[in-house]
């Protein structure tokens, strides 16, 4: 046991390696032994299955130390080489070596690593190209989410393939999200796996608590990267995600303060995360659009805001007011209004 703890505790250390300047000096020989520690990885998680007694304690050991999951051994090999592909310190001549390694036919009737990677590039490709050509609203409208939703499916079998493979629930699938970049692109690709049609039970014991219960930055980010209309349709599919993006949009509306001289809302321009006014209006009209339940309880918590504000019915004097008064504005005369 103690030495299978020393041999995964490098794999940390050579993915890594693999993603740093480190490899400015790998040359042919040490990337041939980097890949072959890739393929032991993997073969280990493979014997493991044939004797689960080792692998519920191996498991355990990793859990306890807290560096990597049997669903990492597993990959190895995928996350080192796209790890490698995409450092461009890596010298040309062991690059050569490292697409030579990728093109030999695997074993076992297994498909060549580069032979998926070359399909899945591709893929995203084609995609990419069918939304270029049309710069149309209507255009963006048909095509955007097409790159998207093919990522978001991918997740999800991945997500569902570590749950099976560990047993271990939802602890495996926040590894894996931890592992990816960051950023709008990840969000979008989460939202559209929180939306696909047939896998809502799967995302809401994988991605929801990811998104809840993991570091609060996280959820504020997803909030605020997702178009208002994405964020009130996750909200109507699930409830968990409603209370804390109301607490959200209290926080950011409690950061606006009326300038008389204007006749609006404005930001102070002293926070990181502060949200215009046309802002507020939509995201608030999202809500408020969606079908019931959504409807009343956005209703009910501006009532609520509104009441602490003082309960004023005039305009400028609380946002809440104001917001609240847009909401029940009729829909003709909101649209009068805005021109």
């Amino acid at each position: 046991m103690e030495m299978l703890l020393l041999q995964t505790e490098q794999l940390p250390c050579l993915l890594a390696a693999s993603r740093s300047r480190m490899v400015q000096s790998w040359d042919p020989t040490t990337l041939t032994r980097a890949l072959n520690w890739g393929h032991f990885f993997r073969q280990l998680h493979s014997r493991l299955r044939a004797q689960p007694t080792l692998r519920e304690a191996l498991k355990q050991q990793l859990k306890k130390r807290g560096l990597v999951r049997l669903s990492h051994l597993k990959c190895c090999p995928e996350l080192l080489g796209l790890a490698l592909l995409e450092n461009p310190a890596l010298s040309s001549t062991t690059r050569h070596s490292l697409f030579c390694s990728f093109l030999i036919p695997a074993t076992g009737g297994a498909e060549p690593f580069i032979n998926l990677l070359a399909r899945r590039r591709a893929a995203y490709q084609l995609l990419g190209l069918l939304e270029s050509p049309t710069k149309g609203a209507a255009g963006i409208e048909q095509w955007e989410g097409l790159p998207v939703r093919v990522q978001a499916q991918m997740l999800l079998s991945q997500l569902q393939g570590d749950r099976d493979g560990d047993g271990n629930q939802g602890r495996s699938s926040s590894a894996l999200l931890d592992c990816l970049p960051c950023g709008s692109m990840l969000y979008r690709v989460v939202a559209a796996a929180l939306m696909e049609p047939g896998w809502e039970m799967e995302a809401k014991v994988l991605l929801v608590p990811w998104l809840l219960f993991g570091d609060p930055a996280r959820l504020l980010s997803f909030c605020r990267f997702l178009p208002p209309r994405c964020l009130a349709s996750l909200c109507a599919h699930y409830s968990e995600l409603l209370a804390s993006y109301l607490s959200f949009l209290s926080a950011w509306g409690n950061c606006l303060s009326y300038n008389p001289l204007h006749g609006k809302w404005q930001t102070s321009g002293l926070k990181e995360n502060e949200v215009p006014w046309e802002e507020m209006q939509d995201r608030v009209s999202c809500l408020y659009q969606e079908p019931e339940p959504l409807g009343s309880a956005v209703q009910t918590w501006l009532r609520q805001l509104k009441a602490q504000d003082g309960n004023f019915e005039v305009r400028g004097l609380s946002i809440w007011t104001d917001l609240l008064l847009d909401m029940e504005m009729p829909h003709f005369e909101r649209k009068l209004d805005s021109r």
